[in-house]
């Protein structure tokens, strides 16, 4: 697995063994830490369980593909392809979840199953259903137009109790037709059909292996201009790839027939989400094992937030010094942290403390490992080497990093080397320069000095610029004061106690922006998680 979650007690002698295995993060560790809840979603393909795979066959590859999932941590999973036997090994593995499936031959168990999955503890189900995809869709098993097989859509309508005075959901899963050309268009045409009748007052999720190009009739009748059906309405839905990433991309191929290079291929597989959900991530999950990929398509998965006036449009910074990972329980987590990011839902993170293949993180790149359990693009930034690797800083960002440089700051001799990172992202058309930083824990002369040359640096920089990190001084010291000459420390310098995570009591992290620089504060808290670092992360909101 190209991505390893070690989840190892320090104080343990049989460091080797864990290092060996992978574990399941325990979901939800840092859930309620955004303000709007977020809802992710996976569509997959898991391919069919009696298919002679040799190598690939399902039981090779069962943890496999459930190991994948749970790195993704879904509110909603969609799968296609699923047998019954499939279906009930999947939900003995995710306990957290109820399902709804029903096999296209019979309408019960035989056959091929769009089998869907919801957290129970998220959702409640108001009711759930199958049709056909077919000329008949309500005649059980029914094979439509040209199809080659009898083809099934699933739904279930979801009370979501995390907001539970919003619209409902309806999720629908599907697998189109794979021979078919008019079966698939015809599909898509009824898929939309259903969803103006069935969808009204709810907001909609569709996954589904649509076995179709977006270049072709299926992706077209599904989301552009309907002129046959709905009298020249907008479709519903949108795609939630290219949504958020308006550019097609060179590798967008979504089957891999088990073979981890073959990106390049047709995007098949699909997310869409009505126009009431804001879609914040989403992506193609490359996830593979020594070459092999646990399904032979690639599972795709979108993160998407209901639209909110009062949040939509903010930048989203959080600051997080992570301690390479290892929390006040003795373990080293990535993925624990990983979740605390993903939860805070930032635009732009500012991490400290951060381990490239050290020998006391056993050589974890954990930039790397934290932007593929984000989504996140990443850049780490050197400090100094260390234990046969480097550590330093990094910055996670949703937009790509533009501009990357990182600037010493003064130090003494047999003192650690400090830094600034300097990042620039574009954020809705906005230049915003993100400075994180980590100063010196023990002097605070030296810790003045380092403020100089960060006033020196970007005092006379126009625009916005914030600067987030751990600069180990409190907000009185005659470090903030010199920083505060710059940085606006009376909008958000006085969050709270960030040290130590499990009864802090000094505030020493912060996310400041300029003085007149053109931004509002919307909200700046310390988030409550006492346990994955020695430090708490702070999260602030700008608009």
């Amino acid at each position: 697995m190209n991505y390893r979650k070690y989840n190892v007690m320090l104080k343990t002698p049989l460091l080797n063994l864990f290092l060996v295995a992978t574990i399941a993060i325990v979901g939800g560790a840092a859930r309620g830490a955004e303000s709007v809840p977020l809802i992710r979603v996976m569509s997959f393909n898991i391919r069919y369980g009696t298919a002679n795979d040799g190598v690939n066959r399902w039981d090779a590859r069962k943890d496999f593909l459930v190991e994948t999932i749970e790195d993704f941590d879904p509110d909603l999973l969609g799968t296609q392809e699923t047998l019954a036997s499939q279906r009930d090994y999947l939900a003995e593995r995710m306990p957290d979840f109820d399902f709804v499936a029903a096999g296209r031959d019979d309408g019960n168990e035989k056959g091929e199953m769009a089998a869907l999955y919801f957290r129970k503890e998220r959702f409640e189900k108001l009711n759930s259903g199958h049709f056909w995809l077919s000329e008949t869709p309500e005649k059980v098993g029914s094979k439509g137009w040209d199809a080659a097989l009898p083809r099934i859509a699933t739904w279930v309508k979801l009370k979501d109790l995390r907001m539970p005075e919003s619209e409902p959901i309806l999720f629908l899963n599907t697998h189109f037709d794979h021979q078919g050309e008019r079966a698939r268009a015809e599909s898509a045409q009824l898929i939309r059909r259903k969803l103006v009748q069935m969808g009204e007052g709810y907001r909609c999720i569709v996954t589904g292996d649509f076995n179709a190009d977006p270049a072709q009739p299926p992706y077209r009748e599904l989301f552009e201009l309907d002129t046959n059906g709905t009298g020249g309405q907008s479709s519903l839905l949108v795609d939630t790839l290219r949504v958020y990433t308006p550019t097609k991309q060179l590798e967008e191929g979504t089957f891999s027939g088990f073979d981890a290079t073959k990106t390049g291929g047709s995007r098949i597989d699909w997310i869409a989400c009505s126009r009431e959900f804001e879609v914040r991530l989403a992506g193609i999950d490359r996830t593979s094992l020594e070459g092999r990929t646990p399904s032979d398509h690639f599972p795709v998965t979108a993160v998407l937030r209901p639209r909110v006036p009062s949040v939509q449009g903010a930048l989203r910074v959080l600051t997080y010094n992570i301690h390479h990972a290892i929390g006040v329980d003795g373990a080293l987590d990535i993925p624990r942290i990983g979740e605390v990011i993903r939860s805070a839902d930032a635009d732009v993170v500012a991490l400290q403390e951060v381990d490239q293949g050290t020998k006391r993180t056993f050589e974890q790149k954990q930039l790397e490992m934290l932007a593929r359990y984000t989504g996140l693009y990443g850049r780490f930034a050197k400090a100094i080497d260390f234990q046969g690797g480097e550590y330093g800083q990094a910055i996670l960002s949703r937009e790509p990093i533009a501009e990357f440089t990182i600037h010493q700051l003064p130090n003494e001799s047999g003192r650690e080397q400090r830094i600034a990172v300097d990042a620039t992202v574009n954020f809705q058309g906005k230049t915003i320069r993100i400075v994180s930083t980590h100063l010196d824990h023990s002097s605070e002369e030296l810790r003045q000095r380092q403020a100089d040359r960060l006033v020196a640096l970007f005092e006379n920089v126009d625009g916005l610029v914030i600067l987030a990190g751990d600069l180990n001084a409190t907000p009185e010291s005659k470090t903030m004061k010199r920083i505060g000459q710059v940085w606006n420390l009376e909008a958000s310098g006085s969050t709270g106690a960030t040290y130590p995570a499990e009864t802090p009591s000094s505030q020493i992290d912060y996310i400041l922006t300029k003085r007149k620089a053109p931004v509002s504060l919307v909200e700046i808290r310390v988030i409550d998680e006492p346990i994955a670092s020695d430090h708490r992360p702070v999260l602030g909101i700008f608009r």
